[in-house]
């Protein structure tokens, strides 16, 4: 493996965030008499159009006003270029909102997890403003997609989102997910259940904040929520000796020793060489991106990769077209050495980790 990268931009422990006990998303403009009840309740507000959003502002000024943004369908042509074309599609879609300010903005209803990211990355195309993403988690602790939760937290909370709000169909498959990634979340974590469900006392490790389904007022989860407690345990956070990295679907735990394969050029015979290379058990795959139409190839072989990726360019430009289209979180050795700043925009952006 090649020497790395510059100390400032080696991969640092990621300190713990102290958990709060327990607060609310007001969704409605009505419910600001909930603030003046008990503000200490009361996390934000959420505006789900223009209008409602300056009405929050004027009812809710105590508490930070976001502003939802639905994620647009995907295209019925998915053939790749897929990623970049999805991107732009959703700054389109979320241009209008950004002259508003909002406090944050809510990113919800991604038809997978892929789309979740592109959407997350269109955001922050457009915007510094804090992001909150709504993740639908299915049975045993995977999306409808087949993601593993604990990937598309990894991969989420290194992009850029600072809170990350649950839902599920049945309640048990919440409590499996939320299990699965308190330990290892470094934002935020809350859901957006119905109120019913508080009622049963289920477990909700780790969970801060509650947001109400649209059908629901907030009223009623308020007063779950505070008579309620019972199922809000806590899970510690581990300790991080080893990285947690994403293939873009599973999670995997790497440390900063890991082996990683020989170069594999991003041509034509790109997934035969991967299917080769799983005799060989490297613990990471090492791409070469040489032109923009390896860029493509990776795209297309997305659905081949089954191990951390660690991607290697001679061009920064090459390099961030490449990180915008894998979905998982890349490695970066030092090959090929990119400036700090410029290491320091990916890590930010696309959740580079630098070993």
């Amino acid at each position: 493996m090649a020497a790395g990268a510059p100390p400032d931009t080696k991969e640092e422990t990621m300190e713990p965030i102290p958990l709060s006990g327990g607060q609310l998303i007001l969704t409605n403009p009505d419910d600001h008499t909930l603030l003046a009840r008990d503000p200490s309740l009361i996390g934000g507000a959420l505006a789900h159009d223009l209008d409602t959003l300056q009405k929050m502002r004027m009812t809710c000024p105590e508490v930070p006003v976001g502003l939802a943004a639905a994620c647009p369908p995907l295209p019925e042509d998915r053939d790749v270029p897929l990623c970049e074309r999805y991107i732009r599609t959703c700054r389109a879609a979320f241009k209008p909102f950004v002259q508003e300010r909002p406090a944050f903005y809510y990113l919800h209803g991604a038809e997978n997890f892929r789309a979740l990211r592109a959407a997350v990355l269109a955001m922050t195309d457009l915007s510094g403003a804090a992001l909150m993403a709504e993740l639908p988690v299915d049975a045993d602790g995977r999306m409808e997609d087949g993601t593993d939760v604990l990937a598309a937290v990894a991969v989420l909370q290194r992009i850029g989102v600072s809170t990350i709000i649950l839902t599920a169909e049945e309640s048990q498959d919440l409590t499996d997910a939320l299990r699965i990634i308190a330990p290892y979340a470094r934002v935020s974590l809350g859901v957006r259940c119905p109120a019913v469900w508080l009622l049963r006392d289920m477990e909700l490790p780790n969970v801060e904040l509650f947001v109400p389904l649209p059908h629901e007022r907030a009223r009623r989860l308020a007063d779950l929520v505070r008579t309620r407690p019972h199922g809000r345990t806590v899970i510690p956070r581990e300790v991080d000796d080893v990285a947690l990295v994403s293939d873009g679907r599973d999670a995997h735990f790497i440390d900063w020793t890991t082996g990683i394969s020989d170069e594999i050029p991003c041509d034509h015979e790109l997934d035969e060489r991967l299917i080769e290379l799983e005799d060989e058990a490297p613990a990471a795959f090492k791409l070469l991106i040489e032109e923009e139409e390896d860029v493509i190839t990776l795209e297309e072989n997305l659905y081949m990769i089954t191990r951390p990726v660690c991607l290697c360019a001679q061009s920064p430009e090459l390099l961030e077209k490449a990180l915008r289209v894998y979905a998982g979180l890349a490695l970066y050795d030092g090959t090929w050495e990119q400036e700090e700043r410029i290491l320091k925009y990916f890590t930010e952006k696309y959740g580079l980790i630098c070993m």
